[in-house]
């Protein structure tokens, strides 16, 4: 009797992995019935279908950053996993320098989208590049996708080595680190939305750089690329990224340590939502190339 208590104790699940599942599911729950269909609705509605393209790049994309996550997640901590925890963190960094310098570039050199208007290459229907009409493909966004990935990779990779030197798998609750990346994102976010509330951005540019403040021009003293405007954007997109970027790692760190003693009856469900991902992810870039 005393054997039986206890094995129906330990199946029981906590109150904060249970709000972290009702607080996940309610999120992705709102974005699948309200705001993703009405974004591609909008799209498809409007009257140029760069946007259209934008948006199914990006979903399909964003798609197949979480399955890559969750094929990573599995590998590492699989009981006998098969690839070393140091090979994802070297490939990891390598990704996220490659993003970073995607971003950088495109942003510095005005490249954010491709095709250009004025890029022609095999023009079929109208198009620019082959049926491709301009701005399709965002390299921002693209840029963004392996810098997430990369970063992934490291984190994750991280915790499965200390989980090597460590076969301990309780659940450790919310840690330093965690409360540490709460607070600076919380503070962060919290400061960026009285910024962006109560500065223009137009007027602390030309404060910033008064020869340049909004675009390039020559014949001004305003060679480019640099302009004020593109000073306060990148401090303004850095300080959310850096905001958004702690907040996730406190989520995704806490979630971690909540699934950790359950992982082996979770894994496959895990597995399962990777792969959905993985083929709403394809239909969203079959969209796009056919599109």
């Amino acid at each position: 009797m005393q054997h039986t208590q206890q094995r129906e104790q330990v199946e029981r699940i906590s109150w904060a992995r249970a709000m972290i599942f009702a607080v996940g599911f309610f999120f992705i729950s709102a974005l699948l019935i309200g705001q993703v269909p009405t974004y591609i609705f909008n799209q498809m509605t409007a009257a140029s279908l760069a946007g259209f393209e934008q948006g199914t790049l990006a979903l399909g994309v964003t798609c197949l950053v979480g399955f890559v996550i969750i094929q990573v997640v599995v590998l590492l901590f699989d009981p006998k996993p098969l690839v070393p925890p140091i090979i994802f963190s070297g490939l990891g960094a390598l990704l996220a320098i490659a993003g970073l310098a995607i971003i950088l570039w495109a942003a510095v050199t005005g490249n954010q989208y491709f095709p250009h208007a004025d890029t022609v290459w095999n023009p079929v229907l109208n198009g620019k590049v082959l049926w491709f009409q301009p701005d399709a493909v965002d390299l921002v966004m693209i840029g963004v996708a392996i810098l997430v990935v990369g970063v992934a990779l490291v984190f994750y990779s991280v915790l499965a080595r200390n989980e090597q030197r460590n076969p301990d798998r309780r659940d450790p609750g919310t840690t330093p680190a965690i409360r540490a990346m709460i607070a600076v994102g919380g503070t962060m976010l919290f400061a960026f939305m009285i910024f962006y509330t109560f500065v223009n951005n137009q007027q602390l540019a030309s404060k910033i750089y008064p020869q340049c403040p909004y675009a390039v021009d020559p014949t001004h003293g305003c060679p480019g690329p640099i302009t004020g405007l593109f000073i306060v954007n990148t401090i303004f997109n850095t300080f959310l990224g850096i905001a958004i970027l702690c907040t996730l790692g406190a989520f995704a760190l806490r979630l971690h340590y909540l699934m950790r003693p359950v992982r082996k009856r979770t894994m496959s469900g895990l597995y399962m939502v990777g792969i959905f991902l993985a083929q709403t992810g394809v239909i969203f870039l079959l969209l796009w190339f056919v599109v």
